[in-house]
């Protein structure tokens, strides 16, 4: 049995011997709702327990008697809110969570929604969101590395957010709930895939949009102590000495005399 759905969420009845096969191309997790699963050859999954594959897998379920299923696809991009993170280890065979009272909780609104109609691929979407965070918050960082220890790499994607997010935060523990991760997680994902602490990374980025703005632009000191941020002139000031090695008067006033020699 295939299926052709382009919502992310899909409940599956399957009847005792009935496979069901999932390409490759997106990444799945699979909670079992009721009744029990084989997946591939070895692995079997009872009610109340919910497994992973990552995209470059295809699976192949067969239900070992009459069983209850939730399909949840989402792409690298989407990330679950980001509670996800990438790992190198690959076994064979997944690794289940159970299932707690919570996500029964939240399917059974989901089954409400649908038997009312309520169906959009925009409602889906928030729903996908919203069982990331109940990922999140209601099991251990560890449960969801082991959990996700299969899920490709995604380091592109970490930069991009780290980059975009990193200009509105004053400090690397607001950028970490920004990005949906507690904060030794966040450091421990930032220094592998930047080389780096966090808080040197973003000590030495503010510098240098400091720096640009002293020497770049005509804006007054006092308006860019306040674009970026310090509490006050005189801790604008201790900044600049400590980081740019001057004043950011005498930085601009000898970024302006070699302008003219």
């Amino acid at each position: 049995m295939k299926t052709e759905n382009d919502n992310p969420i899909e409940f599956l009845q399957l009847n005792d011997g009935q496979s069901w096969d999932l390409e490759s191309g997106e990444n799945k997790i699979i909670l079992v709702m009721e009744g029990k699963i084989q997946v591939g050859l070895f692995t079997q999954v009872s009610a109340s327990n919910m497994f992973f594959y990552p995209s470059q897998d295809k699976v192949i379920i067969k239900s070992v008697r009459d069983s209850k299923v939730v399909l949840f696809r989402f792409s690298n991009q989407l990330n679950l809110c980001n509670v996800i993170t990438s790992f190198d280890q690959k076994e064979d065979n997944p690794t289940t969570l159970p299932v707690k009272s919570v996500i029964f909780n939240y399917i059974h609104t989901l089954e409400k929604y649908i038997k009312r109609g309520i169906d959009s691929e925009f409602l889906s979407e928030l729903k996908l969101k919203e069982f990331g965070y109940i990922l999140k918050h209601f099991y251990s960082e560890e449960q969801l590395q082991n959990f996700f220890k299969a899920l490709p790499g995604n380091d592109s994607l970490f930069t991009e957010e780290v980059y975009s997010l990193s200009l509105s935060v004053r400090s690397v523990r607001q950028l970490a709930e920004r990005m949906n991760y507690s904060y030794s997680g966040f450091n421990k994902r930032f220094r592998r895939v930047f080389n780096m602490s966090a808080y040197s990374w973003m000590r030495n980025q503010r510098a240098k949009q400091v720096y640009q703005d002293i020497c770049q632009t005509s804006k007054s000191l006092k308006e860019i102590s306040t674009n970026h941020k310090f509490a006050t002139l005189s801790h604008f000031n201790e900044f600049c000495h400590k980081n740019l090695g001057n004043s950011p008067s005498e930085i601009r006033r000898k970024n302006r005399t070699k302008q003219y020699i």
